[in-house]
């Protein structure tokens, strides 16, 4: 276990985990649209996903609440000075009900404890408006806009920092 909170942990996703984490990418099919122009992933683009992560020296996470022993979501992070917070989401199911807000700051926690200067996030704007103004609330900042490249597929976007 990375770490975790009183309702969740977050550890490492594991072979297990698969389709759980599938189903938590196919729950978010906006999402899924927006970033891949599909409705629906299969395992074994989540296998590829999370193999290109951990080449490039992410953790690739499960969230697990706790009370029910289910994947809830899933967070990809880097750590270093600046943390790359890739991920975070959760299943439709379990948003809107303080989740996101809960896990964000026990990630935060966790970097602060493993002296993380700051934070980064890259949020693709195109979609929801609710996802930037999450980050917003979370004491995040507008760094710049830019311009993504997630497989393939031009995303705009606005680079965000919090300082630690």
């Amino acid at each position: 276990m990375i770490f975790e909170s009183k309702g969740f942990y977050i550890d490492f996703v594991e072979d297990k985990d698969l389709n759980a984490i599938v189903e938590v990418y196919n729950s978010n099919k906006s999402f899924l649209v927006n970033h891949l122009d599909t409705e629906k992933i299969k395992p074994e683009w989540a296998l590829e996903e999370l193999e290109s992560m951990k080449k490039t020296g992410f953790y690739s996470c499960k969230v697990v609440k706790k009370s029910l022993g289910v994947i809830i979501g899933v967070i990809d992070f880097k750590i270093g000075d600046e943390t790359y917070l890739s991920l975070l989401m959760l299943h439709n199911d379990y948003k809107n009900k303080g989740y996101g807000k809960l896990i964000y700051q026990e990630l935060e926690r966790y970097v602060k404890s493993v002296e993380s200067k700051c934070m980064r996030i890259d949020v693709v704007t195109n979609y929801d408006e609710n996802v930037l103004n999450f980050w917003i609330r979370n004491g995040f900042n507008k760094l710049k806009d830019v311009e993504l490249n997630w497989k393939g597929k031009t995303l705009p976007a606005i680079i965000m920092k919090k300082n630690l």
